[in-house]
């Protein structure tokens, strides 16, 4: 646990550092009377501390540069700190409401239920002022929920997501979790013969069976990620600077080309979750490679246009 001391220490350099680096250089004495340090000893030994610290792989051209001359503290290689860290009023709610969120879920870190308390504390205004917001829980969670506890066997109908199509399946749920907006079940899904994940606000039949079950001795899913299978489809595509944060968003193998443009190479269980992607690119994408998936894109353009042409 960070001490009381030790936090005040760092909260005291965060203030120093844009305030030597917006000067282009501090007087000694100046520092220390106007940041509340004992003496001239304290300060060096602040600023000791800040010589060892910098940006990830620090190397010696990724720590920040401090220098003690005579009576004056230059600071350089530290443009991010120019001015004092403090949120946004957005940021601040955005976090805030983030980790409430989380903490309802079930799934938190006493660490987090600290840190939602300590910010909650500036961020929040005074009772009888507060806006609550309340994030819906689907139906059939507190069902699957005791289900998975009892280990009994439920037949779901589901809705899929990309293809809009419904089947009835029989789970044997290993997890009920809260991730990314949505409230999944994951399991054993006895239909497609392996493990699955499903979003419970696309169910819209639960029944739970007499059979029960034994869960298998593997780490329970408690969050949404792509999971590579030897079924997948690939396609290759080129995306504009503009388009990058596809890279960030989506599991993909990524190219550097000219321009900032990137070469990408996308795996998907089901083509037409590419294909949107694609549409939804629009000119933002080029050169696009994968017999499967160009076949469902160009079947979904067909039919979109089709839907809105107006006929004579």
């Amino acid at each position: 646990m960070t001490s009381d001391r030790t936090a005040q220490r760092l909260t005291r350099i965060l203030a120093v550092l844009p305030w030597i680096i917006s000067h282009d250089g501090a007087d000694t004495d100046d520092l220390v009377d106007r940041f509340g340090y004992k003496d001239t000893t304290e300060l060096v030994k602040d600023m000791h501390l800040v010589f060892t610290t910098g940006l990830p792989g620090y190397g010696p051209g990724d720590l920040i540069d401090v220098d003690v001359f005579d009576d004056e503290v230059y600071v350089d290689a530290a443009d991010y700190f120019s001015r004092p860290l403090r949120l946004t009023p957005a940021e601040a709610l955005g976090l805030l409401a983030s980790g409430m969120t989380l903490i309802q879920s079930d799934q938190a870190s006493p660490a987090l239920h600290s840190a939602v308390e300590k910010l909650a504390s500036v961020v929040v205004p005074p009772e009888g002022e507060t806006v609550r917001f309340e994030v819906p829980t689907p139906a059939y969670v507190g069902t699957l929920k005791d289900a998975v506890a009892s280990r009994n066997v439920v037949r779901i109908g589901y809705v899929g997501i990309a293809t809009n199509e419904r089947t009835e399946r029989d789970i044997e749920g290993w997890s009920v979790f809260f991730n990314l907006g949505n409230w999944y079940l994951s399991g054993f899904c006895r239909l497609a013969e392996g493990s699955r994940v499903f979003r419970i606000d696309r169910i819209d039949t639960l029944i739970v069976l007499d059979e029960v079950y034994v869960i298998p001795e593997v780490p329970l899913q408690t969050t949404i990620d792509y999971r590579p299978s030897e079924d997948d489809q690939h396609v290759r595509f080129t995306l504009a600077p503009s388009a990058r944060w596809v890279a960030e968003y989506y599991p993909v193998d990524v190219e550097p080309l000219d321009d900032d443009a990137i070469r990408v190479t996308m795996g998907v269980s089901d083509p037409l979750v590419a294909a949107r992607l694609l549409l939804q690119l629009g000119e933002t994408v080029t050169d696009i490679q994968g017999d499967e998936v160009i076949a469902v894109l160009e079947n979904l353009r067909s039919r979109i246009v089709a839907r809105y042409t107006l006929t004579k």
